[in-house]
């Protein structure tokens, strides 16, 4: 249903374009106003319904109305963080995975004029593929397609950050730019409506791709459209292919079963790998949690590493106070030393950083059978409710106006599932039962730190998981950091941290958790840096005003903290280590 005030029979040209392209009612209709107007007067057509006449039947006109109602702005090697991942990362992968002879397959899915498809293109041809590549390249306008034919561009295509990788493959004549045919015989044009259920197809060649860019046309699409072609996108790839969309696109997680990848920059989507080439390792043996230096705990009862309280036995050296004597005395606020038995650990108000603040119990606790909890089983994908055993109290609901959230529950029964899950090396298994596979993030949170006090290598396992289900889930990755932090694996921790503060840049715990990550890898300038910010951040805030996701913190405390570390890191900077 187009919504808004438009001129009569201007309503119906949108609809006719949302029904055939799958497009959604544009939020300024004045600009598609406008560019109707635009489309008309090139086709001599002064009265609309008769235009909307014309325009059904014929393909030509439709495409042209297609491209006043989209935005084809692009240029060569458009946001660049793409073509960098393509290139440091996928491609490698690839190659060990399926051979040096194996045939690439790229898709450009909205290649519009061109630009897209020929990056794509010139990458493979500079990484060593020129002879093992195919590049597809499709649009729903005819007219822009006509345009990446002719393969003409001005200074225009040419002003994106790393453009100038493109100017050896184009031939300067005057204002104009011509494509080398070195480049363009590897690409392969032709016409596609997205939104129609004809790909994808063997004889099309949209079928078993290697790399899809599908990049800023979601957008434009109504949700019912968007729901197809997510469901397409993905079967269009091979097993362990790889698909970009753009910054603006929305997530497509809830439409295919999509393994988002998240990066420094954003996220991508990976259709997961079968059989015994999958993407998720699971031991055969449970591996034993390492202390901080490196060294394993004793194994508790049943090889978990637990030790015989059943708390996670690690300590993990986090954020510390700084002593007098510019030691460390203990943990920082919002830190904790050890996880709680019952499985507590910084995480208050939401998984993603930015709720209500409030003082959060520890989000799972063990009840006995029979005790008048209810229990709800998970389905055999973690389905939307913990696991079995598992239950909200009967005071249930949502997140209160204090930011508290009900306590979840994990029966004996339930716990003990895990724990023998665990004991087999199941790490899969064990995260299902605990819960972190539920679609409730903060259920899937509070079940990783569940899972933390048993093994904390499968807590760390479980946190991927978890984090397919919610990509965008900073309280996930903060988390994932703090247990890698455990295990002194310290690159892997900066990432994760890095990635938690990429999704949430507000959250203060997690520039501290960095600046200790850098400092402990010997980064002094690199963690002072991040002690600054999250003490501008906490200073933001009233000094009592409780830090999300700091365990009940105030902001007064850890500002004060994340400022004498920074000044403790540039006095050793200048010498000075007093």
């Amino acid at each position: 249903m187009i919504g808004g005030v438009l001129p009569p029979g201007f309503k119906e040209v949108l609809a006719l374009v949302e029904e055939r392209a799958g497009l959604a009612a544009p939020s300024c209709l004045a600009a598609a106003l406008e560019g109707i107007q635009r489309a008309m007067a090139r086709a001599n057509k002064d009265d609309v319904t008769r235009y909307l006449h014309e325009v059904a039947l014929d393909n030509a006109l439709f495409d042209d109305l297609l491209t006043e109602l989209t935005i084809g702005e692009t240029y060569f090697f458009r946001t660049h963080e793409h073509f960098d991942h393509l290139r440091r990362v996928v491609l490698p992968e690839l190659r060990e995975r399926r051979g040096q002879e194996h045939l690439l397959r790229a898709w450009s899915a909205a290649c519009s004029s061109g630009e897209e498809p020929y990056s794509i293109a010139a990458l493979l041809m500079a990484e060593g593929w020129e002879e093992h590549m195919t590049v597809r390249a499709t649009d729903v306008s005819r007219t822009a397609l006509s345009r990446a034919q002719q393969a003409r561009y001005t200074d225009w295509s040419l002003r994106g950050p790393s453009a100038d990788r493109m100017r050896a493959h184009l031939r300067q004549e005057g204002r104009f730019y011509w494509l080398s045919q070195d480049v363009k015989r590897h690409v392969q044009l032709s016409y596609l409506n997205l939104a129609l259920e004809t790909w994808p197809s063997a004889e099309s060649g949209i079928w078993q791709l290697d790399v899809i860019f599908c990049r800023n046309v979601l957008i434009y699409f109504n949700r019912a459209t968007i729901e197809g072609v997510a469901r397409r996108l993905h079967a269009s790839l091979d097993d362990g292919g790889y698909l970009f969309t753009g910054p603006s696109d929305p997530p497509l997680g809830d439409y295919a079963p999509f393994e988002p990848v998240l990066t420094e920059w954003g996220v991508l989507y990976r259709k997961p790998l079968a059989g015994a080439n999958a993407g998720h390792f699971v031991p055969l043996q449970p591996l034993a949690p390492l202390r901080a230096d490196g060294s394993p705990f004793p194994a508790g009862p049943q090889g978990t590493g637990r030790t015989g309280s059943g708390a996670f036995p690690a300590t993990l050296e986090l954020l510390a106070r700084p002593s007098p004597a510019g030691g460390f005395s203990g943990p920082a606020p919002g830190m904790p030393s050890t996880f709680g038995a019952d499985g507590s650990l910084p995480g208050a108000s939401t998984p993603w950083g930015t709720g209500t603040a409030g003082t959060v119990p520890p989000a799972w606790e063990t009840v006995p059978s029979g005790s008048g909890a209810p229990a709800s089983g998970a389905g055999p994908h973690g389905g939307g409710t913990p696991a079995s055993g598992a239950s909200r109290p009967v005071s249930g609901g949502t997140a209160s106006r204090t930011g508290t959230r009900p306590r979840f529950t994990l029966s004996v029964e339930a716990l003990e599932t895990v724990r023998q899950a665990l004991a087999r090396g199941d790490w899969r298994e064990g995260a299902r039962r605990a819960g972190a596979q539920s679609a409730d993030p903060e259920e899937a949170l509070a079940a990783v730190r569940a899972l933390a006090n048993l093994d904390p290598r499968a807590a760390v396992f479980a946190c991927g998981e978890a984090a397919v289900r919610h990509p965008l889930v900073a309280g996930l990755r903060y988390l994932e950091a703090l247990l890698l932090l455990g295990q002194a694996r310290l690159a892997d921790a900066e990432k994760s941290a890095r990635q938690a503060l990429y999704l949430e840049p507000g959250l203060a715990v997690g520039h501290l958790l960095l600046g200790h990550v850098l400092r402990r890898q010997d980064q002094t300038a690199a963690a002072a840096r991040a002690y600054r910010e999250a003490e501008g951040l906490c200073r933001k805030l009233p000094p009592e005003a409780l830090v999300p996701l700091a365990e009940g913190e105030r902001a007064g405390a850890l500002a004060d903290v994340a400022r004498a570390e920074w000044r403790r890191l540039e006095r050793m900077e200048g010498g000075d280590a007093s």
